[in-house]
């Protein structure tokens, strides 16, 4: 494992920001200008729910088992 601290599947931070993209994308029509846009960022991020953090914050352990079983490769996260 050449570069482990960067690995994608060791940072939670890509799911969330999946998900928010997703919540974001339900808004139709699409955002009329950068101002609207960041309002929806803002307010989708907020609603994340809690549960959803807390399950990306407790995974962070299988997180890391699963990396160095794979030696920094692919992970199913």
């Amino acid at each position: 494992m050449l570069w482990p601290a960067n690995s994608p599947d060791l940072n939670p931070i890509e799911h969330m920001w999946d998900e928010l993209c997703r919540r974001v994308q339900q808004h139709h029509p699409p955002p009329a200008n950068l101002g609207q846009l960041l309002q929806w960022l803002q307010q989708e991020w907020n609603g994340v729910p809690r549960a959803f953090i807390c399950n990306l914050i407790h995974s962070m352990r299988q997180r890391c088992v699963e990396c160095l079983a794979h030696n920094g490769g692919h992970t199913r996260y």
